[in-house]
């Protein structure tokens, strides 16, 4: 079986899932090819898996690129994302490609799709042979608003590979044992609701708590709106904002903060989360995460780390135990990881839908 398959490559912890499955298909047999837009050109052999890298141009030629390697490789299978999967839908049928396949990730709230939007993206979900969707609430969307019918339809969770990431100790963090570090990562924008972090540790300042320190790990265009909120609630001292972290800079993050916090309003899956837990991270996340849904041992641990990313008193709950020297047991956060995303499992849900004829 010959496998084409579209995503981004970079060193993303996304990208790490996508090259492993096709690292994995190889030493089974198959043979893989992954393609990739970048701003340069290469083509290599990476892992025995052979990486093709386009230079990312306009519409037009975006197109044209999908269409030459598709019928340059001939797959028998192609398995598409993101930006890559109305043009892999699209020459995947006119090409004849026995199984075209397309991962969706993301939900319309995330995106603010227009009408328009979903209107052409049902028309390319149409030539789809399956669509694999990264949560149960995806699988939702994609069969109420886009009409997908339920037989062509898959739930398929990610896994992360960031507990085998080298770390280095990057100082970045205050060492003081008095001091709560709580980590919030994530892009800097409205629905990742990081606003409702800043208004419930103002609460909890505001009462008794003062020895704290918020680390934003992230950017994006909501930012200055964040820092306005911070200094407007004489919480100067007790914020930083990051920016973007390198892979090795995300580990010791996650292993440095004393609790992570996750307020997304809406997310379709939320690597953040199995991120957090694979390292042993404590979490409280919003209860909007479809990773969530995906938890089926240790389901009284949910009421425990999930609050309602609307309502500032319901974090403030949840914190204010570890203000009071709540020493969660990390190895009960890896072990939510371990039972509920197991890698072996995925693996072989993946590769049934691939090779299915």
């Amino acid at each position: 079986m010959k496998l084409l398959l579209f995503h981004t490559y970079n060193k993303g912890y996304l990208s790490s899932f996508f090259h492993e499955l096709s690292v994995k298909l190889t030493q089974e047999g198959h043979e893989v090819v992954c393609f990739s837009w970048k701003a340069s050109e290469r083509e290599s052999i990476i892992d025995s898996v052979k990486v093709i890298v386009k230079q990312k141009g306009n519409y037009f030629s975006n197109y044209y690129n999908v269409y030459t390697i598709i019928k340059r490789e001939k797959p028998d299978v192609i398995l598409s994302n993101f930006s890559y999967s109305n043009p892999a839908l699209l020459f995947g049928k006119l090409l004849g490609v026995r199984q075209n396949i397309t991962w969706f990730h993301s939900l319309n709230e995330q995106m603010n799709t227009s009408f328009k939007n979903i209107f052409i993206k049902k028309q390319f979900l149409k030539l789809a042979d399956t669509v694999i969707a990264n949560s149960f609430i995806t699988e939702a969307q994609l069969n109420k608003v886009y009409k997908v019918p339920e037989p062509k339809l898959e739930v398929v969770p990610f896994w992360t590979n960031i507990q085998e990431q080298k770390d280095y100790a990057s100082n970045k963090f205050y060492n003081s044992s008095d001091i709560l570090k709580i980590g919030c990562p994530g892009r800097l924008t409205t629905h990742k609701n990081q606003n409702v972090v800043i208004q419930a540790l103002s609460r909890i300042k505001e009462s008794q708590y003062h020895k704290f320190h918020l680390y934003f790990a992230g950017s994006g265009n909501n930012k200055n709106s964040l820092n306005t909120a911070v200094s407007n609630l004489n919480l100067s001292d007790n914020v930083s904002f990051l920016g973007t972290l390198s892979p090795e800079e995300m580990v010791d993050f996650y292993k440095s903060m004393d609790i992570i916090v996750l307020p997304s309003l809406h997310e379709a899956f939320g690597l953040v989360l199995i991120e957090a837990l694979a390292l042993g991270a404590p979490v409280i996340v919003s209860s909007r995460f479809g990773a969530l849904m995906f938890i089926k041992e240790n389901k009284g641990i949910l009421e425990d780390i999930t609050f309602n990313p609307e309502s500032v008193e319901s974090l403030v709950d949840k914190l204010i135990p570890y203000f009071e020297g709540d020493n969660s047991d990390r190895s009960c956060f890896k072990k939510l990881y371990n039972d509920n995303f197991n890698k072996g499992n995925i693996y072989f849900k993946i590769k049934s839908i691939i090779l299915k004829d």
